[in-house]
């Protein structure tokens, strides 16, 4: 019985310890790049804001494609989850954070609607295996803000 508890126990701890991230890549659509970053600056980054200070996700990353020769997408939205549960609870958390944060309806940038300046392309979800940690990395602190 004390193995089956411990084994229990390595399992549950390894399990939460497994972060799960969402990547969103992104294709801007030419001569938008001041709305898409508007957009995500003004929007997608505040709801990201209240869901750290909430416990929702662990961090975030907007990050701009420096070179790519199939120019298939710009931008790749990061958002990492503490772990499955946290994950599978997103839609409710961020319903919760967009209705207090943007009651009206997201913030835009010459009045340009989403699908005028971006298409969602595709979304991988990965599950951490091991990961480094900045020196500064702290829970209050958890990556975002290096």
């Amino acid at each position: 019985m004390r193995h089956v508890l411990i084994l229990l126990l390595l399992i549950s701890v390894n399990g939460y310890s497994q972060s799960i991230s969402v990547l969103d890549f992104v294709q801007v659509k030419e001569g938008h790049r001041a709305e898409a970053v508007f957009f995500y600056e003004n929007n997608w980054k505040l709801y990201r804001d209240i869901a750290v200070k909430k416990g929702f996700i662990l961090s975030y990353r907007l990050e701009e494609v420096v070179a790519d020769s199939a120019g298939t997408f710009n931008l790749v939205l990061i958002t990492e989850y503490r772990d499955s549960v946290f994950y599978q609870n997103s839609e409710a958390n961020f319903r919760e954070i967009l209705a207090s944060a943007r009651p009206n309806g997201p913030l835009l940038l010459n009045h340009l609607q989403p699908a005028d300046f971006r298409k969602n392309l595709f979304v991988k979800i990965t599950r951490n295996l091991f990961r480094s940690y900045p020196p500064i990395y702290t829970t209050e602190n958890p990556g975002h803000l290096e």
